[in-house]
């Protein structure tokens, strides 16, 4: 009797110990870039979720393209194989066309103009919640920067860009205005626009001044070009819905909570990291052009028709651009 109840004592102390611990909540992030706002927005937010749920969730961060491109990405939220990805919300147009609003030229003024943009409750309530229909759950929004262009030949004034072939954000708020100012807007991912403009394959890169440094353009090409009422580039941060809606309610809230009280910061410090990039541009011999007087006038003009004409030609996103362009105006102080 007393070996029966020994070894059944032993039974149960092997089936406990067999017993698995629950399993952690593994959150893959990912983005196309690295070392810039993007990057350093999913950093913070997984070492926060790490610490504030430690042993429940583990937040894994893979920047350049690590987990593919923004396509590959965003197909993996709805594969289940990537959790939530930041990068301008123009690569998932294919989503929902009115993503491509955030990209209009001529409606913000400066960086902290864009600022007060990404945090206007109204603008907030209606662009983040776009995908969600398509299973796509935005959670953040924060400034990347003004687009300024890199380019092979200096451009010094509106007659410069004529006939140049530049890699834009895949969405006509970018490939149509730069129609109108007679460049070719080119489509593609960040990581194949430095071979191709070191091959001569596109004239220049229009983006924020941040990638130009992170990716060492300065390298490739000397020149940098900006004009006030260019557009101004946003970056959402993004998740499965059905993924999320599908976490216990501690961690969605911890996601929903962390994600917020990040954009502040990281706003700042995006505003802070677009100054280090022009000194840093400068140090390694770079220069920047500013087109001022008539051509920035004439420049912001031709560029604000052409985004109205996108907008009025597309019923699915007319409403979402009129929107944007009233909380625009809204926030411009």
């Amino acid at each position: 009797m007393k070996l029966g109840r020994l070894i059944a004592l032993g039974a149960l102390s092997l089936s406990l110990a067999a017993t698995p611990a629950v399993a952690q909540t593994v959150i893959k992030l990912g983005t196309a870039t690295i070392n810039d706002v993007q990057h350093e927005y999913i950093k913070r937010l997984a070492e926060r979720m790490n610490k504030q749920l430690a042993g429940k969730v583990k937040v894994e961060v893979y920047p350049a393209e690590q987990l593919g491109n923004n396509a590959r990405m965003l197909e993996g939220l709805a594969l289940g194989t990537v959790e939530g990805v930041i990068g301008p919300p123009e690569f998932i147009v294919g989503v929902d066309p009115r993503f491509q609003i955030v990209g209009a030229p001529g409606l913000i003024k400066d960086t902290h103009h864009a600022v007060r943009l990404t945090q206007d409750a109204k603008f907030r309530e209606a662009f983040l919640n776009y995908g969600e229909e398509k299973g796509i759950k935005g959670l953040g929004l924060v400034l990347y920067g003004a687009n300024v262009w890199a380019t092979r030949k200096p451009v010094q004034s509106l007659a410069d860009f004529k006939g140049m072939k530049v890699r834009v954000l895949a969405s006509q708020m970018h490939t149509v205005p730069l129609q109108h100012i007679g460049v070719t807007g080119v489509p593609m991912a960040p990581s194949e626009a430095v071979q191709a403009l070191s091959s001569g394959a596109i004239d220049g890169v229009r983006t924020g001044i941040t990638i130009f440094t992170t990716f060492k353009y300065y390298d490739i090409v000397k020149d940098v070009t900006a004009v006030d009422g260019d557009g101004t580039i946003l970056s959402m941060f993004y998740v499965g819905k059905k993924w999320f809606d599908g976490l216990p309610a501690d961690v969605r809230k911890a996601v929903l909570d962390t994600s917020a009280k990040l954009e502040p910061e990281m706003n700042q410090w995006s505003i802070e990291e677009i100054a280090k990039a022009e000194a840093q541009w400068k140090q390694h011999g770079g220069q920047i052009h500013r087109i001022t007087g008539p051509d920035q006038a004439e420049f912001q003009k031709r560029m604000r028709a052409a985004a109205d004409e996108v907008a009025n030609k597309n019923p699915r996103i007319k409403d979402a651009y009129h929107l944007m362009v009233e909380r625009a105006k809204a926030t411009e102080k």
